[in-house]
């Protein structure tokens, strides 16, 4: 049993220093210049899968019921904003395969099985998010298109449909953000905390003035604000005009949108698909550009 608890241990301190290490090397050394780096999913995979291997090679000869304590460091998504649901049910699953193939088999068939799931997740992941890489100078043209930058891939499509995600009005009722279609809108995500998001208001106050009358456009504001009192109050204060909106979960929010950080605008079309624009002024200048 002490055996067994030593190795146990040993496990976990070893993944835990390869998971810090894997996060501090992608997320902030960042030496390829990946851009939106905490939005890739692949990224938590591949940590959770290197960091459980290697506790479990540890762990090989432990009895499998003391196995669990080995996704302990699994605690580590919750600093890095990747523990959210359903993913964090993925990061597990991987990780009890993971596990699984670290054991000894008498069957190489199930290792094989276990190690094509494994690299099924993985692969799935890599490739149905844009991988870019930024260049010096590398900044967003006046229509919001990147510039100095390697694309190394972007499978998916322009434009994506919007997700199925509720959010919440200043009365606390639901409001799924999934069914705005027939109607185009401009969705900002912002915060009182967040300094860029307040410099943006004046501008975006006019943009909403000058549509005001219009039905071609319609504006939604989503708040990241942990603290709902400093919302409401800002909402009493200033009356933005637009649907004002909160979200519960800022990491369930910006993940179902696939960005990182505020402010953020997305362009809804009539159909329900949506382009991201980090600036204002890009997204200013589609708008303007289409309603000629």
């Amino acid at each position: 049993m002490k055996k067994t608890a030593i190795t146990l241990f040993l496990g976990i301190i070893a993944s835990s220093i390869i998971m810090g290490l894997m996060f501090y090397f992608f997320l902030f050394l960042n030496p390829l210049n990946i851009h939106e780096v905490n939005s890739l999913k692949w990224i938590p995979v591949l940590i959770a899968v290197t960091g459980i291997f290697i506790s479990g090679k540890i762990n090989k000869e432990t009895p499998v019921k003391y196995l669990p304590f080995l996704l302990i460091p699994f605690i580590i998504f919750k600093l890095f904003n990747f523990a959210y649901f359903p993913f964090i049910l993925i990061l597990i699953a991987v990780g009890a395969i993971t596990l699984f193939l670290t054991r000894n088999h008498k069957k190489p068939g199930y290792k094989t099985i276990g190690w094509v799931g494994v690299t099924g997740v993985f692969v799935f992941f890599l490739i149905s998010q844009p991988l870019i890489l930024e260049k010096e100078d590398f900044g967003y043209d006046k229509n919001g298109e990147i510039i100095n930058a390697s694309i190394i891939w972007s499978i998916s499509e322009e434009r994506v449909d919007l997700p199925d995600h509720v959010l919440f009005d200043k009365n606390d009722d639901a409001f799924n953000i999934g069914k705005i279609v027939g109607q185009k809108y401009l969705i900002t995500f912002w915060a009182t905390w967040c300094a860029p998001c307040l410099k943006e208001k004046p501008e975006l106050d006019k943009l909403k003035k000058e549509f005001a009358n219009k039905s071609s456009l319609k504006f939604i504001d989503v708040s990241f604000d942990n603290d709902r009192n400093k919302w409401e109050n800002f909402l009493n204060n200033k009356q933005p005009l637009g649907k004002q909106l909160i979200s519960e979960n800022q990491q369930s929010t910006s993940r179902e949108f696939n960005f990182n950080g505020i402010p953020m605008h997305i362009l809804v079309s009539e159909d329900g698909t949506y382009k991201k624009y980090r600036s204002l002024e890009a997204v200013k200048n589609v708008i303007k550009r289409d309603s000629k």
